[in-house]
Parts: structure tokens; sequence; C-alpha cells
């Protein structure tokens, strides 16, 4: 929203949990949006717009930054006329990344200044904080979201805190070679005047807007930033001292020593590696050091409370584990692993959700590095295999991920063969289906689903010399796939096997697109960038909070599939229009296939985390029955945990709106007034099923009562 109200140009990205969605609402917002092949070409497309003096934002998860890396470094050196915005979205935890990499490293290594939101006020406030540095240095800005920031809700107001922005100027370019063209000539000298840029950002930093002082009567002082800086809010004893950061990256290490030097003790929250706490003590300020353990996983109000508290005991172990995601029932991809289990194949797998593959019943992966390198691990494994063993090796890519970086791969193949030859499968489902099914290159689609222009697997491994190249549909024709594998796997030639089917979830979805680019003729793509208007800084009425409230911790719990983040978006949203401060968190990603999911909503005045601390939960509602004991360690003592019975699903007219029911059940508990509840089922289920929803939603109430 901040993109667009800002008068952002271009946004260019690759899907990629939890980046995902940022682009998508830009477009659904009237801004230019565009999926790219993978994240180095989105950077280089947004900075060519930034090149022209346009405002231009680039998004990617933390592990696409890496991909994006090589632009990035030099785009530090070159500057920019406009704005670039290039957001990393950090997934601590993994809950759907290979790895948990703290980008903070690369503002440091590139010379970049990073901001980091703290929720969905900061990420709106931060981003048009972040054009304005962008366009007075002329630098490229890192804007490091976390996912509990990115996969959290709460109330924003529009032009609350940030300055309404200038309106963009019109995109001209104009000719700078000397600080344009990178040789060694240029770059020489624009490396000093990027030091003398972050120096003179250092400086402003000392009073920079973004940075927050809370005063406090306490000799506890806590540095923070990013989400880590709403779970100490809520963790710390009343009248802790803190100091949030907001632009993490020079640091303002002056004002950073007066904050320390003003407390007993000083204590940094910071999530992932513990960068900030090395950084100041390496100024010389005086901060604690912090429990090795804590670079892992997420940080939490638990987490909080244990660095505040100084205690340096092991964590307890993780409880409640949840049911693993598995591939849909059925998808495509599950003939084919059973093909390559059936065969003991060695299999070098790759990004997506076809890297559920290697769970049960399938068991049919041996390796997953990052995206593109199932062809070329599993070339290097031919390549030193005893013959008879190299010849189970099979690399296994899906369509998104061989045109984000598996091409190369294909041409090392033809240009570097191995004397076994070599297999590559790509499962190609029409989609890019793990992150929630966006377009690519290979479905002949934009972002926003219009037609475009569409990569041909089969013409283009040709063409890069590959000489067997087939393709099946592993319904229609199982017995002609596994013979071509049979074949592929016995041979010392090159081979490609294209297996093609749409995803299940997307097939319907893909067949509206179809008939809709038939009926109309594809409109030429509009040439030049196109800017739109800010939108007015009208802020959404906020209504007032209710008497005497208190805050209320709600845990919903289910698998992929049952709504479970439909049921909390209702149920904030009918928090929000009672009047209650709301903030809400999920974990989605590889979880919605058929894996436990969980969203946390919290609403009241003493709210500060997004999440609802361990053993704090006054409600549980949990969506499958399963799901009730891997749970039970959220409720507080005293707490409920809410499981609709199998009676009452019966009763419903449509199944799918147990959800909703459950949530009528809940509502016997909550002090929300039932308007408030219509409307929120309303603002976010379809037309043509309120009425089967609304009818679902009193027969909870009616279950509760009775």
């Amino acid at each position: 929203m901040a993109a667009h109200d800002a008068g952002v140009a271009l946004g260019a990205g690759y899907p990629g949990t939890p980046s995902t969605e940022i682009l998508e609402n830009f477009s659904e917002l009237g801004g230019a949006a565009q999926w790219s092949p993978n994240e180095k070409v989105a950077l280089e497309v947004a900075l060519g717009a930034a090149y022209a003096g346009a405002r231009a934002i680039a998004t990617m998860k933390h592990v696409g930054l890496n991909v994006a890396a090589d632009p990035l470094f030099t785009a530090a050196y070159t500057g920019v006329c406009g704005a670039l915005i290039v957001v990393s979205a950090d997934d601590p935890g993994m809950a759907s990344s290979q790895n948990e990499q703290d980008n903070r490293y690369f503002a440091r290594a590139a010379g970049l200044p990073m901001i980091e939101p703290s929720d969905s006020q900061d990420a709106y406030d931060f981003t048009l904080r972040a054009i304005e540095i962008s366009e007075r240095w002329q630098i490229p800005v890192l804007l490091r979201l976390t996912t509990r920031v990115c996969h959290s809700k709460t109330v924003v107001l529009a032009g609350a805190a940030a300055p309404k922005p200038a309106p963009a100027s019109t995109p001209h370019y104009q000719r700078d070679v000397r600080g344009r063209v990178m040789i060694p000539a240029n770059a020489r000298p624009a490396h000093r005047r990027l030091r003398d840029k972050l120096e003179r950002i250092r400086e402003w930093n000392e009073t920079s807007p973004l940075n927050r002082l809370i005063e406090g009567e306490s000799d506890l002082g806590v540095i923070a930033s990013g989400v880590a800086f709403a779970h100490a809010l809520e963790a710390a004893p009343a009248g802790t001292r803190f100091l949030k950061l907001g632009l993490t990256w020079p640091l303002p290490v002056r004002t950073l020593r007066a904050f320390a030097n003003g407390v007993r003790r000083c204590v940094v929250v910071e999530e992932g590696e513990p960068l900030l706490v090395e950084s100041l003590r390496a100024e010389g300020v005086q901060v604690e050091e912090r429990p090795a353990d804590l670079r892992f996983g997420e940080m939490s109000v638990a987490r909080a409370r244990r660095v505040l508290s100084g205690s340096d005991a092991p964590e307890p172990a993780p409880s409640g584990a949840g049911r693993p995601p598995q591939l849909c029932p059925g998808c495509p991809h599950r003939t084919v692993f059973e093909m390559l289990r059936d065969r003991d194949c060695i299999v070098a797998g790759d990004i997506g959700c076809y890297t559920l593959g290697v769970l049960p019943p399938f068991e049919a992966m041996d390796t997953c590095v990052c995206m593109g390198a199932s062809i070329t691990a599993g070339l290097g494994l031919r390549h030193v295999l005893p013959p008879d063993e190299a010849r189970r090796v099979v690399s296994v890519i899906g369509d998104s991920t061989f045109v984000h970086s598996g091409v190369t791969g294909l041409i090392e193949m033809a240009y570097n063969p191995p004397p076994t030859g070599h297999l590559v499968l790509i499962l190609d489902n029409g989609t890019t289906a793990m992150t929630g099914l966006q377009e690519h290159p290979g479905t002949g689609r934009r972002l926003d689903h219009s037609p475009s222009s569409q990569l041909d697997f089969e013409k283009l491994a040709r063409a890069i010399g590959i000489p067997s190249v087939a393709t099946f549909d592993p319904f229609k024709n199982p017995k002609e796939l596994a013979k071509a594998i049979d074949t592929a796997l016995a041979s010392d030639e090159l081979s490609l096997i294209i297996v093609r089917r749409p995803c299940i979830l997307a097939s319907g979805k893909i067949r509206q697109y179809e008939a809709a680019a038939a009926a109309e003729p594809a409109c030429p793509s509009e040439t030049g960038i196109r800017t739109p208007e800010p939108a007015a800084f009208v802020a959404r009425e906020t209504p007032p909070p209710p008497p005497g409230a208190t805050t209320v911790n709600i845990v919903i719990a289910g698998l992929g599939g049952q709504g479970v983040l439909t049921s909390s978006d209702v149920l904030a949203e009918a928090a929000f229009l009672a009047g209650h401060n709301v903030k809400k968190s999920e974990l989605h990603g590889m979880s919605q296939r058929g894996g436990s999911v969980t969203s946390d909503v919290r609403f009241g005045p003493g709210a500060a985390s997004p999440m609802v601390p361990d053993g704090e939960a006054d409600f549980v509602l949990v969506l499958a029955p399963e799901e009730a004991e891997s749970n039970r360690w959220r409720l507080r003592a005293g707490g409920a945990m809410i499981v609709p019975d199998a009676e009452l699903e019966r009763r419903l007219s449509n199944r799918k709106s147990l959800n909703v029911a459950a949530l009528g059940v809940l509502s016997q508990r909550l002090n929300i007034p039932e308007a408030c509840w219509t409307r929120a089922i309303q603002a976010h289920l379809p037309a043509k099923h309120h009425a089967a929803n609304l009818e679902a939603f009193r027969m909870g109430q009616l279950a509760a009562s009775s």
C-alpha cells in the first residue's frame, strides 16, 4: 500500500514465502507489478527503472537475495536517480525455507542502508521513509522484513506518522557514464562516494525519526529492532527504557552509546544472529552478551523474557509437533515419485511443493540445496559415481524453478555431458504452486494472469542440444512415462522428460484464464513505465475501544485447506470492528499442503507481540480433532479448548463452512457484538456463500448454548 501511495512506478520480484503477497497486493491496488524469471532479473529491472528517475521496488525472500547479490553490490556503487527499495523477507525458524540466513549481513557487506519494520504500521511508514532516503542520497535501500511481520496483520493508519511523499517525478534518463559504467577506473571513485554517502546517512541516523526512544524509570535498558521489539515490549517489566531502531544500518553509534551509558543493564533483543550485539560491543558500547542458542529459530515473548532475565539455562524442548505437510490428493507429482522410489533412483531434488517427495510414503529425494541445484548436483553425481550407480541418478525440477535457475544447468548438461548421460525430469504443473499458484514465463501469463508469451520447454531443450526430449501426462500415459524413464536410465544419452499436468489446486483457475484469453485477443503491451497516482491519505476510522477491555489471546489450529487463515481473518476483522486493538500472526507456506496450520489472534490493550505467548492462550479453537493434543500446551491454566464435534459438522449444509461454525461457538465466549461478526463474515467470504456461512455461524452459536 505504501508503494502505491508513494507513486512507485514499477515492482518486480520472484514469488517466495514470506514475500509473495507484497507484489500481489501492489498489483491489486493498481500498481505496475511483474513476476520476473528470478530475483536477479527482478532487481536489475527495478534498478533500470530507478536509473530513469522512477521509484521502483524489488521483492524477494531472503535466499532470493543471494541470487540478486551480483547486481545488488554494484548497484550500491552506481546509486540511483529515482528510488530503489529492495525488500528482503527473512524466515527465522525456517517455516518455508531451506535456511534461516540473517540478511542484515548484506547491508554491511554491500554498504547499503537497511530499515527494519516491527509491524504493519511500521511497514507502511518505513517504506515511505525508505523512498525518501533513497531519493535524498541516491542509493538503494534494503527493507528487511521477517515472517512475523509479513504474515501478521495490525491496524494501519495511512499518513499517521510518515509524511505524505512528494509527487514522483516523470521518468527521464540522464546520461552518466562515469557513474553507471563500472569499469575499474569508474568503480574506484564510486566506492569512495558510497562510503561518503553511508557516513552522511549515519550522521543523519543519530536523530532519525525512524528510531524511537521510550523513557522509563527502570535501570534496565533494551535495544531492539524489527518484530523483536514487539516481543521485548511485552516481555519487559514496567518502566523499562527502550531504544527501538528503525534504520539499523548504518548504526547511530553516539545515540546507542548514550542510551547504554544511561542505564545499569543494557540488553539487546534481536532475532537471528547476534549481529547487533557484536556490532555494539565492537564499538565499545556496553551491552550484555546473549545465549548462543538464540541464533536458532524465531524470537518470541518467552525468549525475550529469558534474555531480559539474564538466564543462561537451556531452553525447554519444543512442544506440540504437528502433522507434516504432504503432496495433495490428486497431485500429478505422486505418480513420478512412486516410479522413482520403485526404481531405487538417486534423486537430486529441487525447491517447490515436489520437495515433499522426500517424505513418506515416497521417500524419493536425496538432495535439495537451492533453486536449480537439482540438475547440476545430479551432473556432479553422474560424473564421479561408478557407472552402475551413476545410471540411477535422476534430477527432478519444477517448471517455475527450471525457469528460475535450471536453464543454465541444462546448458551445462549439454556442454559437459557425463559419460553415462543424464536424465532430467521437469515436473510441469503449470504454476508456481508452493507459494500460492503464481504465474511464471512457462505458463504464458503475467502476474495479473493476463496472456503473455510462453516459454516452450521442448524447443528450448532441443536448441540447447539435448537429443532426447519427450512429454507425458502422468495420469493419461503412466505406462509410456515409466517406459521412457527406464529407457533413459539404461542409456548413455542425455534425456529430458517433461511430466506435464496442471496442479490439482490450480487446474480450475488455469481453465478460466485460458478461456478468457481465447475469448479476447491479447492487447499489445503498454510501452514505458506507468506511474500510479498516489492514493489519498485517508485514515480508516478506528472504532473507540470498548470499556473495560482486557487482552484476549486466541489460537486457531487445523490442517491446510480447512480455512484456518480465513477464520483468523474473520475473527480479527470482527474484533477490530468492535473497537479492539488487534494483532494477528500466522505461518503458512509448505504447511498448506495438508500439514498443520496455526494462526494467532490477539486483541486488547496489552497486545504488543503478534504472537500469543507460550502457555497464555485463553482459547484454542481446533478445526481438526487430531490437532488438539499438539496445541494443548498453548493454553493457559483455566483456558478453553474448542473442538467442533462431528454432529455439528454433519448438520451443516456445506461442510466447508465448519470453520465459520467454529467461530460461532467461539463468539459466545467473546465480547464482540453480533453485527461485527456479520460484517466480518461478509467482508472475507464470497457473496455467493454469505447465506450458507451466516447459517453455519448461527448453528455454531446454538451448539455452544446447548
